[in-house]
């Protein structure tokens, strides 16, 4: 029997020592990134940096890594992002990201979810750690829908409603070091990875 790829892992697990700070640069991006949140697209959010120390980062890399059992050596500090958007139209980022997968820490929701090509949204909570595989089909949309049903908007004009806006951190984690996660159905947990 194939080995199924997950593209999507809700962890369950969220980071809670880290979690305020996260918050708080929610308004800071709207502040000095006002054309951070596009529609039908993720924007680096660098104007950010100088807000967020490398002890901070080296922190939320320490606490995602105990709350997931990811080993630590496989986050680098090197690799951590801030990025904002709007919602996102079914796509994949094999070309932008080829030899990695995402570690997402949730930073601000709105109302919207990620999903994969069968899977209705469900929002986010603040902290919530999430695995994407960016080579597979996924979206991100209001709570409750589909990918498939979900407008696309074609100006990709900047999104200024707070529930229509999406915030996070990640750790780009090369493909080798983590595929163990992946090899799984859709529903399977962090935990059952880690004793496979």
């Amino acid at each position: 029997m194939s080995t199924r790829h997950a593209t999507l892992i809700r962890t369950g697990q969220r980071v809670e020592a880290c979690c305020p700070r996260l918050e708080l640069l929610y308004p800071i991006a709207c502040d000095c990134c006002p054309d951070g949140f596009p529609a039908e697209e993720t924007r680096e959010l660098d104007a950010l940096r100088e807000h967020v120390s490398l002890a901070f980062v080296g922190a939320l890399r320490r606490e995602v890594s105990a709350k997931t059992g990811i080993p630590l050596d496989r986050f680098s500090l090197d690799r951590f992002t801030l990025h904002g958007c709007g919602p996102v139209s079914l796509h994949d980022d094999r070309h932008n990201y080829p030899g990695v997968y995402f570690v997402i820490i949730v930073i601000h929701s709105g109302r919207l979810g990620v999903v994969d090509t069968t899977s209705r949204a469900r929002r986010h909570d603040a902290g919530e750690i999430l695995l994407l595989d960016p080579h597979r089909k996924h979206a991100l949309v209001a709570e409750g829908l589909t990918a498939r049903e979900h407008p696309y908007e074609r100006t990709h004009s900047p999104v200024l409603r707070d529930e229509d806006r999406f915030m996070f951190a990640g750790f780009d984690v090369r493909r080798p070091l983590l595929r163990e996660w992946f090899r799984a159905a859709p529903d399977r947990s962090v935990a059952a990875a880690r004793t496979a």
